[in-house]
């Protein structure tokens, strides 16, 4: 479980996006600048965005058993956070973002 706030940065320094918590709920803030170019689904042209941010265990096996059935917009990746993740847009349009994050040792 997240303790406290985190904010993350690029490798550039800029400010990424924030993870703030209230009680047992995760709020995550993140700049359009930095999903811009992956995951253009994104974006304030046509009103408000949602990105659903989902964190699931064995996030290897459950890509493999949905990635030929699904519409994937970013395969699996590590990211700089640690994070195991890849994105799909559901059949609603919505995009889904699944991720595994490992515990530091």
């Amino acid at each position: 479980m997240l303790k406290g706030n985190q904010f993350y940065h690029s490798e550039e320094g800029d400010l990424v996006f924030a993870m703030m918590t209230c009680g047992n709920v995760v709020f995550m803030f993140q700049t359009f600048e930095s999903l811009s170019n992956e995951l253009p689904l994104v974006s304030r042209e046509n009103g408000g965005s949602l990105l659903l941010y989902i964190q699931t265990n064995e996030i290897r096996n459950f890509f493999d058993k949905i990635k030929d059935k699904v519409k994937v917009i970013k395969g699996l990746e590590k990211t700089f956070y640690g994070a195991t993740e890849f994105s799909i847009e559901d059949n609603n349009g919505y995009l889904l973002t699944f991720a595994e994050v490992e515990e530091k040792e």
